[in-house]
């Protein structure tokens, strides 16, 4: 089972998403946050969880809710479930560079990752250039006014 994360912050110029890419590896395209859930964790837990270790998000993270889940394959074809989770941010930073922590037998720990807020309307082609289009629950969100 996966756990991604649509982290978004209310900005001057309306609703933003938190995206990353690999620097040093332009063709995986850019993400949100997500990954494994861990045997005995909660798939919500794996969700902040795995937006820490891939991001260094430093603002506060609040649940908004499961906004949806699919049935995909790895790109080495093993099927997975995904679950699908809106945080919300106070982070102040708009853009900043964090070093990938968490497993240390993944093939990205140790990357280095650029990390900014989009607006929200500009996330769609960025979140489709990955091997997984996470471009799928945006929707979602812009029908979901944020609180302020």
């Amino acid at each position: 089972m996966r756990a991604s994360s649509y982290v978004t912050r209310s900005g001057p110029g309306g609703t933003e998403l938190l995206v990353f890419h690999y620097p040093t590896k332009p063709r995986e395209g850019h993400h949100v946050p997500g990954g494994g859930v861990d045997p005995g964790e909660r798939p919500d837990h794996a969700a902040v969880r795995e937006t820490v270790e891939e991001t260094g998000i430093a603002g506060t993270l609040t649940h908004g809710g499961l906004l949806g889940a699919d049935l995909g394959r790895y790109t080495n074809g093993n099927p997975f479930i995904g679950l699908y989770f809106h945080l919300l941010s106070d982070e102040p930073r708009d853009a900043w560079t964090h070093t990938m922590i968490g497993d240390p037998a993944a093939w990205d720990t140790g990357l280095p990752v650029a990390c900014r807020f989009v607006p929200l309307a500009s996330a769609g082609p960025l979140l489709r250039t990955s091997w997984l289009d996470q471009s799928r629950y945006l929707d979602h969100l812009a029908a979901d006014p944020l609180p302020r």
